[in-house]
C-alpha cells in the first residue's frame, strides 16, 4: 500500500514510527514551527521525524537527540546571545549547522531533508518538508500579541491567552512537486495526531494542498489528538476555542471534514462517534495512547485498515 502521512511534531512521531514498522511511506512534514536560533535555520517538526526514524530521538522530552550534550547552549547564555531560551542541544546543532549551510549553497529545504535523513540512518521513509517555501505560525495573544510559535509555546510556557491563529506565507507558498506527486499516487493517507491548529493546518493552508488531497485517490484517514476537551499533551486545545471549534475530537472531524474520509478517536471519546458519522466522517473507536512501540504499531494498523 503507498501511505503518506500528514505529519507535525511529537504525537506524529510516534505514529510515524508505527507506520515504518507496517513498510514503507512517506510523511510530509510541517514547516510552520520552523525559525532562526543563532543564525541557525532550525526544522523542529522535520527534525522530531527525522531522529525518531532514526532512532536517536529523545523519548523522555519528545524532542532532540537522545544523551545530547548542550554545552554550546551553555556558552552562549554565557556570551549574552539571545534566544538562548530555546533549548539546542550540541548534537542537534550540528544539524541546524549543516542545514543552514547547504541551504546558503543554494540547495532546497527537501533536497536538504533528504541528505540528513539519509546519513542519520533513516531507510524506508521519504521525510518531505511540505513546501520549500517560508511559512510562518503566529499566535495573536491577548497579553503579548503576535508571537511566533515558538515564543509562544517555548519562551512563554504557553500561557498568554490565545485568540487566533494565522499562517504567514502559506496563501503564496505551493506544496513541493514530490509532496504532490506522492499525493496523486496515494492508496491510503494519514493524517497524524498532531496539534490541529499548529501543526497540520499550517500544511493544510498552503496554495492548492487541500485541493490535492480531495484529488487523491487515497482513502483519507485522521487520528485525533484530543481525549475529551483535552489533548494528550501541547496547548492544542486552547488553540481550538481561540479557533472558534470545540476542543473535542468532533471539533477535529470539523476541521478536517473536507478532506478525509474517515477519523480514528480515541475510546473514551465513544460518544462523539455518532456526531461525527453525522458530519459524512466515517468513525473507528480505538485506544489512542501510545506509551510503547506496540501501541505505535498497533494505532498504525488501525489508520491502515480505517
Amino acid at each position: 500500500m503507498r501511505v503518506v502521512a500528514i505529519s507535525g511534531g511529537t504525537g506524529s512521531a510516534k505514529l510515524v514510527r508505527g507506520l515504518a514498522a507496517a513498510g514503507p511511506f512517506s510523511a510530509v512534514a510541517n514547516v510552520g514551527d520552523d525559525d532562526r536560533f543563532h543564525g541557525l535555520y532550525v526544522c523542529p517538526d522535520v527534525d522530531t521525524l527525522t531522529y525518531a526514524l532514526a532512532g536517536v530521538l529523545d523519548a523522555q522530552r519528545g524532542w532532540g537527540v537522545r544523551g545530547d550534550s548542550f554545552a554550546a547552549l551553555e556558552q552562549l547564555k554565557r556570551l549574552g546571545a539571545p534566544g538562548t531560551w530555546f533549548n539546542i542541544g550540541d548534537a542537534d546543532m550540528a544539524v541546524h549547522l549543516l542545514r543552514t549551510a547547504m541551504l546558503a549553497e543554494g540547495r532546497s529545504l527537501t533536497e536538504v531533508t533528504a541528505v540528513i535523513a539519509s546519513r542519520l540512518g533513516v531507510t524506508g521513509c521519504d521525510i518531505l518538508p511540505a513546501t520549500d517555501s517560508r511559512v510562518a505560525t503566529r499566535v495573536r495573544t491577548r497579553e503579548k500579541g503576535e508571537l511566533s510559535l515558538q515564543e509562544f509555546w517555548v519562551r512563554e510556557g504557553g500561557r498568554p491567552t490565545p485568540e487566533g491563529v494565522r499562517y504567514e506565507g502559506a496563501e503564496a507558498a505551493r506544496p513541493t512537486e514530490q509532496v504532490l506527486e506522492r499525493l496523486r499516487a496515494a492508496e491510503r493517507l494519514v493524517i497524524a495526531p498532531a496539534n490541529p491548529i499548529t501543526s497540520i493546518m499550517p500544511t493544510l493552508s498552503l496554495d492548492g494542498f487541500r485541493d490535492a488531497l480531495r484529488a487523491s485517490p487515497a482513502r483519507k484517514v485522521a487520528v485525533s489528538p484530543m481525549v475529551g476537551r483535552a489533548a494528550y499533551s501541547g496547548p492544542a486545545a486552547r488553540l481550538m476555542e481561540a479557533a472558534g471549534l470545540e476542543p473535542t475530537s468532533e471539533g477535529v472531524a470539523r476541521l478536517y471534514g473536507d478532506v478525509i474520509d474517515a477519523i480514528v478517536i480515541d475510546e473514551s471519546d465513544r460518544a462523539q462517534a455518532e456526531a461525527i458519522e453525522g458530519l459524512g466522517v466515517s468513525c473507528t473507536v480505538a485506544p489512542t495512547l501510545m506509551r510503547s512501540a506496540e501501541d505505535e504499531r498497533r494505532l498504525a494498523r488501525v489508520a491502515l485498515e480505517a
